[in-house]
């Protein structure tokens, strides 16, 4: 993954309300992925799941999140990378990437 389809990717999970609201071809095909990536962490990585959740949907703070899931830093950060790498590949189905 290349720094700017990391870029993509964060602004994507950061503006995903904006995205359903907003209806365009572009828009349809990332929240197609970002369900893809949610429904497949809702079903195998509670972790994943609950950062995607609390982080990227409600806009709670890094700190915030680590204290209600219960993870330390380090875990935090290899699980949104692993976010950011799953919504990767299901954007680059839909053409995105």
């Amino acid at each position: 993954m290349t720094n700017e389809h990391r870029r993509r990717c964060r602004a994507a999970l950061w503006h995903w309300q904006l995205i359903e609201r907003q209806p365009s071809p572009e828009n349809a095909c990332w929240a197609q992925a970002l369900r893809q990536t949610a429904a497949y962490y809702h079903r195998h990585d509670p972790i994943r799941a609950g950062i995607l959740e609390q982080r990227y949907r409600r806009h709670l703070t890094e700190e915030q999140v680590q204290a209600q899931l219960h993870i330390g830093r380090t875990t935090y950060q290899k699980a949104n990378t692993d976010l950011l790498s799953t919504l990767a590949v299901y954007a680059a189905r839909e053409g995105l990437l």
